[in-house]
């Protein structure tokens, strides 16, 4: 097989196509070689068709399996670098004398990582080239491979060549820093803003050489003396609040920032991801509130058409404590063009927050409306029902959350919370029965093992079951308050108080509720580990927290008795 005909077959796999049909190619490859390639290149650049493209460069290569132009557009369309360098490298060397193939080969090496042998070649091509933007490669692959005096002298050549070029004045002003030439970095910099003082840009090379050698008064000098220049350009700015970001001056670069954010010569998308990234750091977010506060306002004053900006002040607005203001604005999304879920589910969970269930459920059947199939919103108007004790509400949404799951964990989700309305109802048999599908579905669903085996044992039913239910919860959920008092409650209903009370206490530990059901629990194994004195004591503590009043006098009552008596 010709070589030709496998750079082929390896570029089609590449670009996920397959070649024409034999019929097809025959009919092809009777046409010139140039009348192919005019062809290869319509369809590349005008139609955009990769297929007929990759058809007429195999015609091509069955005449003519070195044909230059076919092998360097070869390069330019497989997405896989080796590929592009071999086939930029077998493009050149077919013709020497084409610099066009010589600069892509080149080009072709740099995206493939190959920098030492990039240099090679971009000598070869700056020995020719007419074009700053190729010496300046060249320094970087030269600086790259620790040849930084080289890069300075490629960089001097392009100087003498093309005269002063700001982008490549301020790389060589970097690489004289680089190699502590810091003198003729400076007079560098100060030559080229006696030649062109009206050019921000040197003075803010001469700014950052000032700032490289720690000499900050003289540094803000030069920064507001670009500024000065135009105060409408966002590059001096930007190069401000990078120097204080860098001086680590978090209330210097903050206060920029927010001049950068009333700049509209930076992209919204731009601004977005620099608050993102700030709101990240919660330390500083609180040490430096109020130049937050200032930096969102100012970006959600100027773009109150944004509904990614809206958000990101929601956001901060709760993060301020300033609920109901948040609430509002997310109340005012839900009006935007095609509301998202998220916009529905925003609003739903501050309401949810405040403790308004009239207002979950309002804005809750609203996003059930748009998305009548959206298995969070059943699931979660379903909890409402349930929490409303409106059971058979509860077990409508349940049901038809199930029929539009779409993977087994949610399907034990909804199945454990069937099981839950069962149990509310006083179904055991439907409630044990939807547990064990929630089990079926994802055998490690947590809250399901813990809820079963709390049931079983207040049932005083198949406890070793149970223990080993809870004790898999437990096992996926270490520090869960909840899942030990189920574990010390199945102990207790086996007899095993002294086990029961030492997950007990660990619960109490961590129970941060102050659950009265903890406390009679306790109160419940230290009676029966005969401490009647701390027994008492934690029925009386159960008793406080609003646990039922003739359940305590119940188990006083033996003591009442004995006292008549």
């Amino acid at each position: 097989m010709k070589r030709g005909v496998v750079i082929l077959l390896a570029a089609l796999f590449c670009c996920g196509f397959i070649p024409q049909h034999k019929a097809a190619r025959q009919k092809v490859a009777t046409k010139p070689v140039s009348e192919l390639y005019a062809e290869a290149i319509k369809s590349f650049t005008i139609h955009k068709d990769t297929i007929a493209t990759i058809a007429a460069i195999e015609a091509i290569f069955q005449q003519d399996s070195n044909y230059a132009p076919a092998l360097n557009l070869l390069s330019k369309i497989t997405h896989i670098p080796q590929n592009a360098v071999e086939y930029a490298e077998r493009a050149y060397l077919s013709d020497t004398t084409n610099r066009y193939y010589l600069e892509d080969y080149g080009s072709a090496l740099v995206r493939g990582g190959e920098y030492d042998k990039a240099v090679g070649v971009f000598e070869k091509i700056v020995s020719k080239s007419t074009e700053p933007d190729h010496y300046r490669i060249l320094a970087i692959l030269l600086d790259g491979s620790r040849r930084t005096s080289e890069a300075l002298a490629v960089l001097d050549t392009a100087e003498v060549r093309f005269g002063r070029i700001p982008l490549l004045g301020r790389l060589r002003q970097y690489y004289l820093l680089k190699t502590g030439q810091t003198l003729t970095a400076e007079a560098d910099a100060q030559k080229a803003i006696e030649e062109a003082p009206y050019l921000a840009e040197n003075h803010i090379s001469l700014a950052e050489i000032y700032a490289a050698t720690r000499r900050d008064s003289l540094a803000l000098i030069s920064f507001q003396k670009a500024v000065a220049i135009d105060t409408l350009a966002i590059e001096p700015w930007l190069a401000l609040a990078e120097y204080h970001q860098k001086r680590g001056d978090k209330i210097g670069y903050l206060s920029i920032l927010e001049r950068i954010f009333s700049n509209d010569q930076l992209p919204l998308e731009g601004k977005i991801e620099e608050w993102k990234s700030l709101a990240n750091d919660l330390n500083s977010y609180r040490k430096f509130y109020p130049q937050y506060d200032a930096l969102i306002k100012r970006l959600y004053i100027r773009n109150p058409e944004s509904k990614a900006v809206a958000i990101l002040y929601a956001q901060h607005l709760i993060m301020s404590g300033k609920i109901e203001e948040a609430l509002t604005l997310c109340k005012q999304l839900i009006n935007y063009k095609s509301p998202a879920i998220e916009d529905f589910t925003r609003v739903i969970e501050i309401e949810n927050h405040l403790n308004r269930p009239d207002s979950v459920r309002h804005y809750t059947d609203l996003a059930l409306a748009a998305f009548p199939h959206n298995t969070d919103l059943l699931h979660m108007r379903g909890a409402l029902a349930l929490q409303r004790k409106e059971y058979d509400d509860a077990l409508i949404l349940y049901n038809e959350a199930l029929k539009h799951a779409d993977n087994d964990t949610l399907r034990s989700s909804l199945w454990g919370a069937i099981g839950d309305v069962e149990h509310q109802r006083n179904e055991m048999k439907r409630c044990y029965k939807a547990y064990d599908k929630a089990l079926r579905y994802f055998a490690d669903n947590a809250m399901v093992l813990n809820n079963y085996a709390y049931f079983l044992s207040l049932d005083n039913r198949d406890l070793e079951r149970a223990l080993t239910m809870i004790t898999r919860a437990l096992a996926l959920s270490e520090n869960n308050s909840t899942y030990l008092d189920t574990m010390a409650w199945v102990l207790y209903r086996l007899g095993r108080y002294a086990e029961a009370k030492k997950y007990m206490q660990q619960a109490l530990s961590l129970d941060r509720a102050n659950s009265a059901e903890l406390a009679m629990h306790y109160g419940d194994i230290l009676h029966a580990l005969g401490e009647e004195f701390m027994a008492k004591t934690y029925w009386r503590k159960a008793l406080e927290r609003g646990a039922d009043k003739e359940e305590v006098e119940k188990r006083f009552l033996p003591e009442k008795t004995k006292q008549k008596k």
